[in-house]
């Protein structure tokens, strides 16, 4: 049976995604673009890529500490 998560977009249940993780092969990691003000320094995103690197998700996160957090508790494992 396949393993989902939600992912609730701008914090809004009502615009609610769910991932299939059993799709998920990799994660990436990376900051925000520079073209966010600078008070955003910190936020990061993770990347869910397919096995052939197609990005199936993008999940947005305040700081790195919350990313590694998501990852571990859905996917198991640590950035």
């Amino acid at each position: 049976m396949s393993r989902f998560v939600r992912i609730d977009k701008e914090n809004n249940p009502k615009k609610a995604v769910l991932l299939n993780l059993d799709l998920v092969a990799s994660v990436e990691l990376s900051p925000q673009s520079d073209l966010l003000s600078s008070a955003d320094e910190k936020r990061v995103y993770a990347s869910c890529l397919a096995h052939d690197k197609t990005v199936i998700a993008t999940v947005h996160f305040d700081t790195v500490e919350d990313a590694h957090a998501w990852v571990e508790k859905h996917l198991g494992v640590q950035l």
